[in-house]
């Protein structure tokens, strides 16, 4: 894996306006962004190596322009809605299991339509949609159990609020690999009405 070294306070995020706070979660509300993002097979962890490598070789210029970008945060990886798991959050393999969608948002004033193409054909620039997510941070370890932990304990509190959720379950990712587990600021976001 490639080893990006970056601080999070230093990187661009998208902005969002904050709807509610919760107890456990908050739901905020995300306006259309540009990203670049590619789809990985056989599970969250291989599509999490494999994703992030491809995506980290084309902001520092594996692309037609050869132009480099400057790294954001979160990294966004989304269960495909193809995958029994986003819409069944009952059984915590099916949830880490099939299709994965990885994303890196790009730097302000760049959209997919201005974004340099890409040398691998695996990867597209596209706009990820305006969104309405409940968000329940955490920190630990980028592990299958954690995230499907956390993804159930999220998908609770919701169920406990009356909330229904719309949308497949997505983890951000806001350190650098190198940060210690215990230090990561982590999130698990799923869309909501």
């Amino acid at each position: 894996m490639v080893r990006a070294n970056h601080d999070r306070a230093t990187l661009q995020q998208p902005v969002h306006e904050l709807l509610q706070e919760h107890s456990q979660f908050e739901i905020r509300h995300y306006p259309a962004a540009g990203a670049v993002r590619i789809i990985e097979s056989n599970g969250r962890s291989a599509a999490t190596r494999n994703g992030f490598n491809a995506l980290y070789s084309y902001i520092t210029g594996n692309n037609e322009d050869r132009h480099h970008y400057d790294m954001t945060a979160p990294v966004l990886q989304r269960a495909c809605s193809t995958n029994r798991g986003s819409q069944h959050l009952g059984d915590k393999g099916d949830l880490m299991g099939g299709d994965w969608e990885m994303f890196f948002f790009l730097p302000d004033g760049v959209d997919a339509a201005s974004a340099a193409e890409p040398v691998n054909t695996r990867i597209e620039a596209t706009t990820l949609g305006e969104r309405k997510v409940a968000v329940r941070s955490f920190s630990g370890r980028w592990s299958d159990q954690n995230f499907a932990d956390e993804a159930m304990h999220l998908l609770a509190s919701l169920t406990e609020n009356g909330f229904t959720t719309t949308g497949p379950v997505s983890f951000a990712f806001y350190d650098a690999p190198s940060i210690l587990p215990a230090k990561r600021y982590n999130e698990v976001q799923i869309e909501v009405e």
